[in-house]
């Protein structure tokens, strides 16, 4: 008499084995979770670089104004500052979020550019320019324009001029880079020929402003 083995089921025919009445059948490790894992930190490696950069280039919001209404009537239409000073502008410095919220009269020349840092430290650059407007008219420019572009002004121009330089308004405002800068706009007196001298001074303040 010949043994007749017994049929295989497809399942036990390809190497499984059928699992128990009530006993759930295990599984071998999905490849889906340490993919997911992978993933996950590839994605907050990337947001992290994104906000670093973010932060390093002060990448903070910007406002364009073309032009200003000043006390005594005058629209005064502005450049913005990085097309004006972009002589001092270079390597990151200053911020987005700073020389992109700063503006000049339109039609003011420049003069002359000083370095004043020399790369050596915290950034602080001057721009001489030269104006048609008087040099009241220059003045309240800086006095109306700044707070509307987010800077707070610490110093009006108000009483004996500082330094002998000439009337100064001086305002500071913070950047995404994690410092606060200040801008001076310093006005001399309108000369006989018509013409108003005047220049910007942009400075980075230490850790501790």
């Amino acid at each position: 008499m010949v043994d007749t083995a017994p049929e295989l089921s497809p399942a036990t025919q390809a190497g499984t084995v059928p699992a128990e009445p009530g006993v759930r059948a295990s599984r071998s490790p999905s490849a889906k979770g340490p993919a997911l894992v992978v993933l996950g930190i590839a994605v907050f490696i990337v947001l992290v670089g994104t906000i670093g950069s973010a932060l390093e280039s002060g990448n903070g919001p910007t406002v364009s104004i073309h032009s200003v209404s000043i006390p005594d009537g005058t629209v005064v239409t502005l450049t913005p500052a990085t097309t004006a000073m972009k002589s001092v502008v270079g390597g990151g410095e200053p911020p987005a979020d700073i020389i992109g919220n700063l503006e000049v009269p339109s039609r003011s020349p420049v003069v002359r550019t000083v370095n004043s840092d020399q790369g050596a430290g915290q950034f602080d650059r001057t721009v001489y320019f030269t104006s048609g407007l008087s040099s009241d008219q220059v003045v309240n420019t800086y006095l109306t324009l700044l707070p509307e572009l987010g800077w707070k002004v610490i110093y009006d121009g108000s009483g004996a001029q500082r330094s002998g330089r000439g009337t100064e308004v001086l305002a500071k405002r913070g950047s995404g880079d994690g410092f606060y800068w200040e801008v001076g706009a310093v006005v001399s007196p309108t000369t006989s020929t018509g013409s108003t001298p005047f220049f910007l001074e942009l400075y980075e303040l230490p850790d501790d402003n």
